[in-house]
């Protein structure tokens, strides 16, 4: 249909250039001829155009939270104290002394007396040696020990103990988080050289439409581009927080309180004792030596000798005993305490809220069409040639024949 049409529309534009023709060359004497020439034409279009305005608006609201508020209390602790008093005491302490008691003994320590006579001989040779041996004894010892008596009771001891107490509290909280949110720009036009075929459609009108084929200027449109913005989305959502607090109360439990006391007894035991003694030993030599005869002559002689021994002797001695008796005491001692109290606050926040409005503007478009012109040209006598004539252009030879938008 729309090759038919065309067709036909050529075929119209030919006739009518023809009777033109014909017409030019009938009055070719009279008239001055005239040329047909397209010139083509560029005319701006205003069109109006909407783009999407994305603004972010902030809404106040009334948010209502819980704090914790300190407060300072004063209170009373009482505690027992055990406090150590000291009682003295005497006790006897019995012991072994050992005395030394010294008394006088009489010895026999007659001696013979040798004259001697010069013999000249040799002969065997006695003598003594006196030599140390030492002998192990037994004794016994009377020893006083103090022995540990440990006696366990039990007392009741008062403390304080700070117990946990756990209450739970509604609050709003926000678990926004930032999203991304894509905006389709347009692209970016521009104008290019681009083949255009006869006929074609206008996109104003949608009339199907002829032109010359060939090269126009032709305004293209870019691709769109997406552009990727961060948007905060709020989540407001109610928790329920739990709040722990510590409750003090009072205990009591039975505690084993060991005391240790000492009782004195006797212990007997044998101990051994190295003694050193002295024995005589005889040794018997030859000497090759110039003797006398000896005369022995007894003399008789009575010694006095100093003689020490130990004596025990038991002795009594008073030993003063200290010893602690614990006695329990109750004390009060004031102290302040922090107690933490939950208060409702309410606040004005603000709510970034995202409008997405569209906006108006306009914006300039070129269209380019074709015009067909009638000039005029002046026949010479001598060349008989047709020549064109310069002179302005009346509006009234514009013939608009064929168009083209760009």
């Amino acid at each position: 249909m729309k090759n038919s049409i065309s067709i036909l529309t050529m075929f119209m534009v030919i006739g009518v250039l023809a009777t033109f023709v014909v017409a030019a060359g009938s009055a070719l004497s009279a008239t001055p001829t005239y040329q047909l020439e397209c010139v083509p034409v560029i005319e701006q279009i205003p069109r109006t155009g909407h783009r999407r305005v994305v603004e972010t608006q902030y809404v106040e609201e009334q948010v209502t939270t819980y704090e914790t508020v300190w407060e300072t209390e004063k209170r009373e602790r009482r505690y027992t104290v055990a406090r150590q008093v000291p009682e003295t005491s005497f006790s006897e302490r019995r012991y072994t002394v050992q005395k030394p008691v010294e008394h006088i003994e009489y010895r026999d320590t007659s001696y013979n007396v040798t004259r001697t006579v010069p013999e000249t001989s040799e002969r065997e040779e006695r003598y003594l040696v006196a030599r140390q041996v030492l002998e192990t004894q037994e004794r016994q010892v009377l020893e006083n020990r103090r022995v540990p008596v440990q006696e366990t009771t039990l007392e009741e001891r008062r403390y304080m103990v700070n117990r946990p107490v756990t209450s739970y509290v509604e609050q709003v909280v926000d678990r926004g988080q930032f999203v991304s949110q894509v905006n389709p720009l347009p692209g970016q036009s521009y104008n290019r050289l681009a083949w255009h075929r006869a006929n074609y459609t206008d996109p104003m009108t949608g009339e199907s439409k002829w032109r010359v084929p060939g090269f126009y200027w032709t305004t293209m449109q870019g691709p769109v581009r997406h552009e990727v913005n961060r948007v905060y989305q709020p989540n407001y959502v109610a928790e329920t927080v739990p709040v722990t607090s510590t409750l003090q109360e009072q205990r009591i439990e039975q505690v084993p309180v060991t005391r240790t006391t000492f009782r004195d007894e006797q212990v007997v035991r044998t101990e051994q004792v190295q003694v050193p003694r002295t024995i005589q030993e005889e040794m018997v030599r030859r000497v090759p030596v110039t003797t006398y005869k000896q005369v022995v002559e007894r003399v008789d002689q009575t010694t006095p000798v100093t003689v020490r021994k130990m004596v025990s002797e038991e002795r009594v001695e008073q030993v003063p005993v200290t010893t602690y008796k614990t006695v329990m005491e109750e004390k009060v001692e004031p102290y302040e305490v922090r107690v933490a109290r939950v208060v409702p606050v309410t606040r004005t926040v603000r709510k970034p809220v995202t409008v997405t409005r569209w906006e108006p503007y306009t914006y300039t478009m070129e269209r380019q069409k074709m015009e067909v012109r009638r000039i005029p040209v002046v026949t010479s006598s001598v060349t008989s040639s047709p020549m064109s004539i310069s002179k302005p252009v009346d509006p009234a030879d514009t013939i608009p024949v064929i168009e083209t938008e760009q």
